[in-house]
């Protein structure tokens, strides 16, 4: 007899998007070719972050702020330009291009450039060169590159307040790349014209929140009773393989699906498991997803929460019939 744990780590494949900056990235083949090994998806809605007051205190520093409709927090940024993952290359001449789609010729947004929605790092070798892209940020990117130790950045105070969202659908593509499944999705489309914007003035594909996920990790926990025979040990040492990435995330996708019960998901899975799901199928009794990203996810009957540490995190569980 034996009882088994199967502990799955899902992260972030790459930085909460609006649905506004999604649909200008993924026109971009080489953005969507990132994505080959992320199968779940959430659609969720958060009011818009912002950067804000823009200013140059030294050469080669970007100032800036951090806020967000309707919160008096305000997060204050120091980038230092010449780094690792930005610029190097100091011969160089480094442009900064900011990015709100609210700027238009017949209203443009002046200094200090309040409500910029991303900006762009670029370099060129004399002033009538081509530029090359070295980095872009939105709020969201900035702060997963800098979590995940790709960029050096400066906050005047935690920016974890920032990072929640509400759930609004969960879903799965594990036999199409990410970005051509929610390209013609027709349920994201109902969220952008259903949901009403959460913060006054603003628009839904400024708030709704595109969230695409991988599973980074898979890590297995057998215990073996003393009614179990050396062959079956044998076996399962010698011989099992952990599920598939593509099998986790549909059976992760199931157990979010019971747990968050989105607005948006018609099928909630409300007698998962079943004897055909991984856990009645494999050699684990029970097994957990966590995220492991610091962002918080909200729902109708609570929250999870994510983390870069174990402790940090909140599980899912799912178990076998017994």
């Amino acid at each position: 007899m034996k009882k088994g744990l199967l502990i799955n780590d899902i992260e972030l494949a790459y930085a909460p998007m609006s649905a506004y900056h999604f649909n200008k990235l993924i026109k971009d083949k080489e953005f969507q070719d990132i994505f080959f090994d992320s199968h779940i998806y959430i659609i969720a809605q958060r009011k818009e972050l912002t950067f804000n007051n823009f200013s140059f205190p030294k050469e080669f520093v970007l100032n800036f702020e951090i806020s967000q409709k309707e919160n008096d927090k305000v997060i204050k940024c120091e980038l230092p330009l010449t780094q690792e993952n930005i610029a190097t290359d100091l011969t160089q001449i480094i442009e900064l291009r900011l990015h709100d789609r609210k700027n238009t010729p017949e209203s443009k947004n002046g200094y200090p450039f309040n409500g910029t929605q991303g900006f762009s790092i670029k370099s060129k070798a004399t002033l009538k060169s081509k530029s090359n892209l070295l980095a872009w940020f939105s709020p969201d990117k900035l702060f997963q590159n800098y979590w995940k130790g790709h960029i050096n950045v400066d906050f005047s105070m935690d920016f974890s307040s920032f990072c929640e969202f509400k759930v609004q659908y969960v879903g799965k593509s594990t036999e199409q790349n990410i970005c051509q499944r929610l390209s013609s999705h027709s349920t994201f489309q109902e969220i952008l014209t259903n949901e009403n914007s959460l913060s006054y003035g603003n628009i839904p594909s400024n708030e709704i929140m595109i969230l695409l996920f991988r599973i980074k990790d898979s890590n297995t926990i057998v215990k073996w009773g003393k009614e179990s025979d050396a062959k079956e040990m044998s076996d399962y040492l010698n011989n099992y393989l952990l599920p598939s990435e593509k099998t986790i995330s549909l059976d992760a996708e199931k157990a979010l699906i019971k747990h968050l019960l989105p607005k948006y998901n018609k099928v909630l899975y409300k007698s998962f498991p079943n004897k055909t799901d991984l856990v009645n199928s494999d050699y684990h009794d029970t097994i957990f997803y966590a995220f492991s990203d610091p962002i918080k996810l909200v729902y109708e009957n609570g929250e999870i929460k994510g983390g870069k540490l174990y402790e940090q995190r909140d599980y899912i569980k799912v178990e076998n019939e017994k």
